[in-house]
């Protein structure tokens, strides 16, 4: 095995595994506009020439813009100690970030952020987990899609575009969507690999690959003689992990994905944590060709190519 030059990111699998939370309690501004909220995203590129995510600029409790990478894989919005601080954030419940590793990271603490500002929207009364580390190289932390739950979302992703409609506004047909199951505000998708292998994935628009949890590759015939070794980041710090050898055909809510840049990660914490086996997630070079449309209320969601729909 041969190790890749630099530190390649991965995100998500941000989660809450102990302390006490608030649960969604977020709320709009009090007269939002019929059709809706209009954000702009921006690419997230950490190594020159990849974009591995987009994200938003959101100023929390009034502070300074930061920039907090969009992701549909996180529970809970996350930054370090130094941007709490920053955010007037003051310490409240311990708490423990379960990650792609089989340890969860102790020394954090949970908190409410009075007020969350992006574009013309503000969130409030937003749960905030914090940790001691920086959360992502080149962002001030994780914006979690799940945030929105309030509005039928559509992330367009290729025209780096999230759109926000009130529920009582929304007019898209429920026969073109596929259920997802929901669990601690993640979503995970029934998918088949290759035609062979049926579970569940996580719909992971911050990670910065796809990956298979270990004994999913190891069905599928492990990941390949001579295989790369890339480092990653995650939740609980950097780590170093195998690619797959050969490309990989996710087929998900109506949509055949091929990518030749899959990992494997350790999934076990993560799935015992959230009651199902999880056999991997589909990152954001995976996604990055669709417009995703998520109604968090039903547990809803439906993919496009551009153009399609």
């Amino acid at each position: 095995m041969r190790a890749a030059n630099g530190l390649t990111l991965v995100f998500g699998f941000i989660a809450l595994a102990a302390g006490v939370c608030a649960g969604q309690a977020i709320v709009g501004q009090s007269s939002p506009p019929p059709h809706g909220y209009k954000l702009k995203l921006l690419s997230f590129v950490p190594e020159p020439g990849r974009a591995v995510g987009v994200y938003l600029r959101v100023r929390i409790n009034g502070g300074r813009p930061l920039r907090l990478l969009l992701d549909s894989g996180a529970e809970h919005l996350v930054v370090s100690a130094s941007v709490a601080r920053n955010a007037g954030l003051s310490a409240g419940a311990p708490l423990s970030l379960i990650g792609f590793g089989q340890q969860p990271e102790e020394g954090g603490f949970h908190t409410l952020a009075r007020t969350v500002e992006t574009g013309p929207l503000t969130l409030r009364d937003c749960p905030v987990d914090v940790v001691a580390h920086k959360v992502v190289d080149g962002a001030d932390g994780i914006m979690p899609l799940a945030v929105f739950s309030d509005f039928l979302v559509r992330l367009d992703l290729p025209g780096k575009v999230l759109e926000l409609t009130p529920y009582e506004n929304a007019t898209v047909p429920r026969e073109r969507f596929t259920t997802a199951l929901a669990v601690n505000a993640v979503l995970l998708l029934r998918t088949v690999l290759n035609g062979l292998h049926d579970g569940y994935y996580l719909l992971d628009t911050g990670a910065a690959h796809s990956a298979l949890s270990r004994s999913t590759a190891r069905e599928l015939g492990g990941p390949g003689p001579e295989a790369e070794l890339r480092n990653v980041r995650g939740a609980d710090g950097p780590s170093e992990v195998q690619q797959m050898k050969w490309p990989v055909r996710f087929r998900t809510a109506g949509q055949d994905i091929v990518s030749d840049d899959v990992v494997l990660v350790d999934l076990d914490t993560f799935s015992r944590y959230n009651g199902v086996k999880v056999a991997g997630l589909l990152g954001y070079p995976a996604l990055s060709r669709y417009v995703i449309t998520v109604d968090y209320r039903r547990a809803l969601v439906r993919m496009q190519a551009a153009g399609e729909e």
